[in-house]
């Protein structure tokens, strides 16, 4: 059952080889292929891929879960660049990561990360924010796909009792932004999405999980603001902003890495008139095929910092 008006469902991207994609994450978190078949046109179209190519298309994710998949697609015989390709994780632009719970020691699933190709950005690290104490590792794979792990060390997590396996399905997705306050006005002001979580802070003694300089990590701000249209910390969208000078990808082509987050949704229309009024670049509603569940009309709005949300209604 896909739950309506409640944050992203999905997260698509695009990969250089469906099977050894889907091979390779399942291994590591446990998940399911749910679906495989031949890439719809329409949802390629939505992505900004040339019309006339052809490829495939899967899903995967924890069944038991029932949220927060992950949709790829290839297009073998085309050259795809890699949307974010030399971009660190205080570089602007596109949708950066998604996040996974670890249920189990993170050390664990790291370690499968890596032995899977996946090579972290900084060293696993601990860190208590609040009440919160949280162990945590930043990896990119060679699509580009960064996936952030996380262990809740306390208090101890709670809510994932049908989990399959030892991994959460994924519950947030983080964006690079180049001016924090611009972004949350959009997602609040623009969207009328909820607060999860703002915060900002230094990384004290210097030590992190992004790469950053430990110079810089002990003395430069980091502003962190997490919304959902709910206010519920699933399907939720995290912004990020260093306030330094970085390198800016929001122009980016379209290529292999995270393409877009999918919202299923009731009002479409709406959504694209508020993201439109809020500054996105709107592709128009067209009717795709979200398989396996049946056809859609989708759209997508690209914000300033070129991240895609695509809008669903089945």
């Amino acid at each position: 059952m896909i739950a309506l008006d409640n944050g992203f469902d999905e997260a698509t991207a695009i990969v250089l080889d469906l099977d050894a994609s889907i091979e390779r994450l399942c291994r590591v978190f446990g998940y399911t292929l749910v679906w495989r078949g031949d890439a719809d046109p329409g949802a390629c179209a939505l992505m900004g891929i040339a019309e006339g190519w052809t490829g495939h298309e899967a899903l995967l994710g924890d069944p038991a879960q029932e949220r927060g998949f992950i949709r790829l697609f290839d297009f073998p015989g085309r050259e795809l660049g890699v949307m974010r390709d030399g971009a660190q994780p205080w570089d602007a632009g596109g949708v950066f990561d998604i996040n996974i719970r670890a249920l189990g020691p993170l050390e664990a699933l790291h370690a499968r990360m890596t032995r899977a190709g996946f090579c972290a950005f900084g060293p696993l690290t601990a860190w208590e924010f609040g009440p919160l104490s949280v162990k945590e590792v930043v990896s990119r794979d060679a699509d580009g796909l960064a996936i952030a792990t996380m262990q809740r060390v306390a208090p101890p997590l709670e809510g994932y009792e049908n989990a399959s396996g030892d991994t959460s399905y994924v519950f947030n997705s983080t964006q690079v932004v180049p001016d924090f306050d611009a972004a949350k006005a959009f997602f609040v002001d623009a969207l009328g999405w909820q607060i999860v979580m703002e915060s900002a802070w230094t990384h004290e003694g210097g030590r992190n999980c992004l790469g950053l300089p430990i110079d810089l990590a002990r003395t430069r701000e980091l502003r962190v603001g997490i919304y959902q249209s709910n206010g519920l910390n699933e399907g939720s969208v995290e912004i990020l902003c260093y306030g330094g000078e970085a390198l800016d990808f929001s122009a980016a082509p379209i290529g292999r890495g995270w393409a877009a987050l999918r919202f299923p949704m009731r009002d479409v229309e709406g959504f694209m008139a508020r993201a439109e009024a809020g500054g996105c670049t709107i592709v128009a509603p067209r009717r795709i095929t979200v398989a396996p569940y049946g056809e859609a009309v989708a759209g997508v709005a690209i914000t300033p910092w070129g991240a895609r949300l695509e809008a669903y209604c089945l």
